[in-house]
């Protein structure tokens, strides 16, 4: 329990983007998609918001994807990320790879992170790995924090428009630290 409340520390201060918000599908060629979300975490009191984000993505062409997020805690914290998607296969699931390159900045530490992904399934019901890997350091870029999460998750687009998207994640660091998150989201497009 201890590991775990040291874990939710070091995310409230400056918190990751924890959701996916995605299918393994690509958008085709000029056509985009818009929304917004929350990642929440289990607390005695019931779930508690530990990440805002607006995120919006784009067809590049065939099988290529890219998006933006903005994210963070509001008034503590806030990110920026940039991610591009490739398409490995279409049948008999949909596979694709994407890698996400964030920063983070807090009033303490500047917090620089990848996201390395694998999604798989169709567009409706999904899953896949996901990877943390974070480097704090301060104003003179000196290496403060330095650690890498993975994890797995699965996710749900439900509606025809706008979409629904409700998300499962557990991020461990070891076999003994684990991390429910809870997203939840709504996308336009």
């Amino acid at each position: 329990m201890k590991n775990t409340v040291l874990l939710l520390c070091i995310f409230l201060a400056g918190c990751s983007s924890m959701s996916v918000f995605q299918s393994p599908g690509v958008l085709p060629k000029g056509e985009s998609e818009t929304g917004f979300g929350g990642s929440f975490i289990a607390g005695e009191n019931g779930p508690v918001i530990i990440n805002l984000e607006l995120h919006t993505r784009r067809g590049l062409g065939k099988n290529w994807e890219v998006g933006v997020k903005l994210f963070g805690f509001p008034a503590l914290s806030g990110g920026v990320m940039g991610e591009i998607k490739y398409q490995i296969m279409t049948h008999p699931l949909l596979v694709s790879a994407d890698i996400g390159i964030s920063t983070l900045l807090t009033r303490d530490l500047n917090y620089y992170d990848c996201y390395p992904m694998v999604i798989m399934g169709s567009e409706r019901v999904y899953g896949g790995y996901r990877g943390i890997y974070r480097n704090g350091a301060d104003d003179d870029l000196k290496l403060q924090v330095e650690y890498y999460m993975h994890g797995i998750f699965i996710g749900y687009k439900a509606g025809l428009g706008p979409h629904l998207r409700p998300e499962i994640h557990y991020y461990f660091r070891d076999p003994k630290i684990g991390l429910i998150i809870f997203g939840l989201g709504l996308q336009f497009g």
